[in-house]
């Protein structure tokens, strides 16, 4: 009985003291390995690698990738999101556009791109699309165009809400 009470008292302080670190409910953060991107056309495949780090394309050619942008959606209907990769050398681009879409496929809801070139080495980008164009029931897709012979890596991608 008296360890009843103590467990019912250690409870009792537990939860009040919760109340102290309670916080404001907020959109959470996501960030994702570059992993989570994929062949965007099937027969490519093959040509799609993946390493701890990221994802790249290991054809001669350029070919591309989609990435899925999982996210907890804010009541602006806007969407930010980083993209970092790495080049190899200074002649490779990498082009990508994060798309949003409609929970029905058939709404385009708007797009934003960036291009890195001449650059070696790490690089990030940030993208964001604009009040109305990512709903809360919108889907995000970050669409690449990566060079070929390993010569780009994407490494990541983070979701800021």
């Amino acid at each position: 009985m008296h360890s009843v009470y103590k467990l019912g008292l250690a409870a009792a302080l537990c939860a009040s003291s919760s109340m102290f670190f309670a916080t404001d409910a907020h959109a959470t953060d996501a960030n994702h390995s570059g992993t989570i991107c994929k062949n965007y056309n099937g027969g490519e495949a093959l040509d799609i690698d993946y390493e701890p780090y990221g994802t790249r394309n290991i054809n001669a050619n350029s070919r591309y990738i989609i990435c899925p942008i999982v996210r907890a959606p804010t009541s602006d209907n806007s969407a930010a999101v980083w993209v970092g990769g790495t080049h190899s050398n200074t002649s490779v681009t990498t082009t990508c556009t994060l798309y949003s879409y409609g929970f029905d496929p058939n709404t385009y809801r708007g797009s934003v791109s960036f291009t890195v070139s001449a650059t070696s080495g790490d690089w990030e980008r940030y993208l964001t699309l604009p009040s109305g164009q990512a709903n809360y029931w919108d889907n995000l897709s970050l669409f690449c165009y990566i060079p070929g012979s390993a010569q780009s890596v994407i490494t990541g991608i983070a979701v800021v809400q």
